[in-house]
C-alpha cells in the first residue's frame, strides 16, 4: 500500500505558499473590518481619526450602536 504519492520539494513549497495566500485572502477582510470598527470617523474607513466604541455602544444621532438597536440584537440572539 502506498502511503502518499511522491512529490518534489518544489511542489510542497508551492502548495504551502498557496495555502498561506489563501488564508490571507480569507481572513484579511475580517481583520480590516475589526480594526476599522474602532475608528472615530463618520464611516468605518481610512484615514484613522481616533479610537471609539460608538459603533457598538453609541446612542446619538450620528452613530447608533449595534447594542442599542433592537432589530440587530434580536438577529444576533436568533443566530
Amino acid at each position: 500500500m502506498i502511503r502518499s504519492l511522491p512529490s518534489s520539494k518544489k511542489y510542497r513549497y508551492g502548495f504551502t505558499i498557496f495555502i498561506v495566500l489563501y488564508f490571507i485572502f480569507l481572513f484579511a477582510p475580517l481583520v480590516v473590518t475589526m480594526v476599522l470598527a474602532f475608528n472615530d470617523s463618520m464611516y468605518p474607513s481610512l484615514p484613522w481619526q481616533g479610537f471609539t466604541l460608538d459603533w457598538f455602544f453609541g446612542n446619538g444621532p450620528e452613530k447608533y450602536g449595534i447594542f442599542h438597536d433592537q432589530t440587530n440584537l434580536r438577529s444576533l440572539f436568533t443566530s
